[in-house]
């Protein structure tokens, strides 16, 4: 696997958020440029810029849960001595994991109860956009079954590695 492959793939999520907030922020600002010099937007641009931004904000939040950058619970993990801590940690990593595994099932069904469902400018399978949500959880799922084995293993007296 070449260097450039690694780095796409270690960054993948980032990179997927990211390219669906530039269509976000380009679709918008074009509209937004046509509206004001011909009185007349594209017809299709609210549609593409909130399925963008959809796919942006559930992978966008998997990238932020990776890097550890959501509002957590900091107070438990900083009291008590450092088995507590260890354990506390543990704690949360496995509820995240059940939480983001019970999340992406519940996502799977909705994609499934909204199958024949097309969005309604572009008529393409919603699907497409409802993905997103299975695609964010899904990742958040695998950096905290991640955690927590990094945790579990800190816990027992290994560094993880």
């Amino acid at each position: 696997m070449s260097e450039a492959s690694k780095l796409l793939f270690r960054n993948f999520d980032l990179i997927v958020s990211g390219f669906f907030l530039c269509i976000t922020v380009l679709v918008v600002i074009v509209n937004v440029g046509l509206r004001y010099l011909f009185q007349s937007g594209l017809f299709w641009a609210e549609e593409v810029a909130t399925s963008a931004f959809i796919w942006s904000v559930f992978v966008g939040s998997a990238a932020a849960y990776r890097y550890k950058m959501h509002i957590g619970i900091d107070f438990l993990t900083q009291i008590g001595p450092r088995a507590w801590k260890d354990f506390i940690a543990v704690i949360i990593d496995a509820s995240m994991f059940i939480i983001n595994g019970y999340i992406v099932y519940l996502s799977i069904l909705f994609i499934q109860a909204n199958k024949l469902k097309r969005t309604p400018v572009l008529d393409i399978p919603a699907i497409y956009v409802n993905l997103a949500l299975t695609v964010g959880f899904t990742l958040m799922a695998v950096y905290a079954l991640g955690f927590l084995y990094g945790d579990l293993r800190k816990l027992f007296g290994r560094q993880a590695g």
